[in-house]
């Protein structure tokens, strides 16, 4: 029989790495853009370099989130503190979407008065800063892309969805330096670049947003179906109907899930092993671990 623990400490185990190398990393990408920047006084390169800065500190948000959840419980919090994980959510999607927003008010004043704004940019040094940058965030994302999709939370997701967001602002950073390599004089191509990654943040922190409140609510995981869990417990030998199914997120990496089935005449011996097999079946079936079933007989 499964035991639900141990699923959700190993999906909490794989997290946590994810988190420690995204925090490692993204320190080391402030340092090389922030020299990047000074040195090529590319604003595009600039607003990047800024933008991790909450990167980092909503990752580590994350993180110690996740590290404490659980911990504490007590009769006032029997689930412990979760919850602190979706708040953590929270307060990513605000700094992305509070960085996006400066950004793009100092883009546009950029743009209209004329690019730079502390002389030309220097496109070998703009390179200096991106390509590497490019490269570190590459490696990130394979490293993230080897942790299963079902254990990811909604820490996880938010951290997977800054480095895909991150890989592509680093590509048209690097292709800003290399036109402004070969067209010296092309100095709109940077606030124009500056501007873009400006509505990007704006535009990521959106579904950051929607994922916390709809575990604040209570709504039914996206990825699961009520129907389909009815299915695979209708599948079950010995059961016979289902009903009063409640499926919700305490947070992402604890979906919990109860239920009322009827059994046939049996042993309350058959009907536990009835409840055994309902539990494996919906956590290899849905991956849900946490789930308990209240046993009625047949009419």
């Amino acid at each position: 029989m499964t035991d639900p623990g141990h699923g959700e400490a190993e999906a909490e185990r794989q997290v946590l790495r994810a988190l420690r190398l995204a925090i490692e990393l993204t320190l080391v990408v402030l340092v090389v853009e922030s020299v990047g920047a000074v040195l090529s006084r590319s604003l595009s390169l600039t607003v990047d370099a800024v933008h991790n800065v909450p990167d980092a500190l909503a990752f580590a948000v994350s993180y110690f989130a996740l590290r404490s959840a659980g911990e504490g419980t007590s009769d006032s919090y029997t689930f412990g503190t979760h919850r602190a994980e979706v708040f953590a959510g929270l307060a990513n999607a605000a700094l992305v979407l509070a960085t996006g927003l400066l950004f793009a008010y100092v883009a546009v004043d950029a743009f209209v008065h004329g690019g730079t704004y502390d002389g030309p940019v220097s496109a070998e040094w703009l390179l200096f800063g991106a390509a590497p940058t490019l490269v570190l965030r590459g490696v990130t994302a394979v490293r993230l892309g080897r942790i299963p999709g079902r254990v990811r939370d909604l820490n996880f997701r938010s951290v997977v969805l800054h480095v895909a967001s991150d890989m592509a602002i680093g590509a048209a950073i690097v292709l800003v330096g290399v036109v402004l390599l070969l067209r010296p004089g092309a100095n709109w191509v940077d606030p124009a670049a500056a501007l873009g990654i400006a509505v990007v943040l704006v535009v990521e922190s959106a579904p950051l947003f929607r994922d916390s409140w709809e575990v604040l609510s209570e709504r039914t995981p996206r990825h699961l179906s009520v129907p389909a869990i009815e299915r695979t417990a209708l599948a079950v030998p010995g059961v016979t109907g289902i009903h009063d199914v409640h499926v919700w997120a305490v947070c992402p990496t604890l979906v919990c899930l109860t239920a009322h089935v009827g059994v046939k005449e049996m042993t309350v011996r058959g009907s536990m092993e009835v409840v055994g097999q309902l539990r494996d079946a919906v956590a290899a079936e849905h991956g849900i671990l946490h789930a308990v079933f209240e046993v009625e007989a047949a009419p």
